[in-house]
């Protein structure tokens, strides 16, 4: 361990002059600036405080060393060329505190350098802040990532940042997650003690962020299963046990991209973005008024978030959407079926919205009773009943309910029906006979129509194709 002594042969040490007190009574740990006294009383033990000029102007020597004892300071040294007197030579002696001399013609920025870096060379000094540092660490197990950065930083000295990317040139070392790079820990200065630490911290962080995101893809998951279930009862439990905040008040936003499919990039944003901004620009409030952190995940034909309060509010459509997406809002509803409900309202309201286009639940109009319907469980299942037949067609089976659909859409018209699934419209008359034939309904019937349009449309507004995020089309 380096005393004032050893730091007195140093190329640094060597422009300071011992003025009273021990020279090797206490270890230095550290070398700190004080610019006003106050920071004196702050400096840790073990430090040798260097007082800046306008430090002294306020500065009474001896009540310095004194207070420099009772901080288990090593040593102060005073700008410039000192004086001495036998109070001060008497104080320093019994504080066991080293008083020393700078030079005159030696910048106090080039002494702090030099004495700093003197004192982190120091082989028993690194292992000993390294093995503190470590073991601080360690004892951290649940913490987040600032306050295990904010406990690394405090325990090296040095200022330790989490960061996307390293500046060309800076100090850096690699977050992995899985082996695979996820950020870095970064920091200033030339410490070997702080770049073993970051490693220490890296691999920490690494950690956290793996079991951060588990916690949240089993949250993903029990929130699927909920939204898909059809007994909504023991996947509101297991929701419940994977931290999905299935009480309170739930208000969902739905991001429809039928063309290209949600990327890997624009779940990333919206994930960024959705505790920050969204409560906003929903009127929800701030992000601190939610009742737990929003839920995000792909969800058929686009992203599903799902913000919570503790409170029944009314949530508006953002004044604009995402450039490329349609997005939906639900309206506030409450429990684990209101979260169902949200959802199904958020994605019924994309629907009908254009790219770059946010639109509400509540200003459908005629078109909620149709969503309504589709969020209906009972409904749903009734309409997929009236359509299972259909399953036997087999390779027409999954074009038949798009065709039926847009059928009764057009009011019985072969040839408008033929336009929008760009087919001839004999094959249309073809497919519709088969459709008829096989559900034994008779079409000329205006309410068995409008029992199975009403069906076609609460089925394809809420199936997916299986393993695909995409509508059932009649492609």
């Amino acid at each position: 361990m380096r005393r004032v002594s050893d730091l007195l042969r140093t190329p640094a040490g060597r422009r300071l002059t011992l003025v009273a007190g021990p020279w090797d009574a206490r270890e230095v740990d550290s070398v700190v600036l004080v610019d006003e006294m106050r920071e004196l009383a702050a400096a840790a033990p073990g430090a040798l405080a260097i007082l800046s000029r306008h430090a002294m102007r306020s500065c009474d020597v001896a009540g310095a060393l004194r207070l420099a004892g009772g901080r288990g300071l090593a040593g102060i040294v005073l700008p410039g060329p000192s004086g001495t007197s036998p109070e001060m030579v008497e104080v320093a002696r019994r504080e066991r505190v080293a008083l020393l001399a700078g030079a005159s013609d030696h910048s106090l920025s080039d002494t702090v350098l030099g004495l700093s870096a003197a004192v982190r060379a120091d082989p028993g000094l690194l292992l000993r802040r390294t093995r503190e540092a470590i073991d601080g660490l360690g004892a951290m197990e649940g913490a987040g990532e600032d306050d295990i950065l904010r406990a690394a930083s405090a325990s090296v000295g040095v200022a330790y940042r989490a960061s996307g990317l390293a500046a060309p040139g800076a100090n850096a070392t690699v977050i992995r997650i899985g082996g695979r790079p996820d950020g870095y820990v970064c920091w200033d200065g030339e410490d070997p003690a702080a770049a073993i630490v970051a490693q220490v911290v890296a691999t920490t962080l690494g950690r956290v962020r793996a079991a951060a995101r588990e916690t949240e893809a089993a949250r993903e998951r029990a929130l699927l299963a909920l939204l898909g279930a059809r007994d909504g009862g023991a996947a509101a439990r297991r929701a419940r046990h994977a931290g999905v905040p299935v009480e309170g008040w739930h208000v969902a936003v739905f991001l429809r991209d039928p063309a290209a499919g949600v990327t890997d990039a624009v779940l990333r944003e919206v994930r960024r973005t959705a505790g920050a901004t969204l409560p906003g620009l929903l009127g929800l409030g701030e992000a601190a008024d939610l009742a737990a952190p929003p839920l995000v995940t792909r969800w058929q034909d686009g992203v599903l978030v799902v913000l919570t309060t503790d409170e029944r509010t009314t949530a508006r459509a953002p004044a604009g959407g995402s450039p490329d997406l349609g997005t939906g809002v639900g309206t506030c509803q409450s429990g684990p079926d209101g979260l169902r409900r949200t959802a199904s309202q958020a994605r019924a309201a994309a629907a009908r919205a254009e790219a770059g286009q946010a639109v509400a639940f509540d200003r459908l109009g005629v078109h909620a009773l149709l969503a309504e319907l589709g969020g209906s469980e009972s409904a749903l299942m009734a309409a997929r009943d009236l359509l299972a037949p259909l399953e036997r067609l087999g390779a027409l089976s999954a074009h038949a309910v798009p065709t039926l659909k847009a059928y009764l859409d057009c009011w019985g018209s072969r040839t408008r029906a033929a336009e929008l699934l760009s087919l001839h419209p004999n094959a249309v008359a073809h497919r519709i006979r088969r459709i008829a034939e096989t559900l034994d309904a008779d079409l000329s019937d205006p309410q068995t129509r409008f029992a199975l349009q009403l069906a076609c449309h609460v089925v394809l507004d809420h199936d997916c194709l299986p393993g695909t995020t995409t509508s059932i089309t009649s492609s």
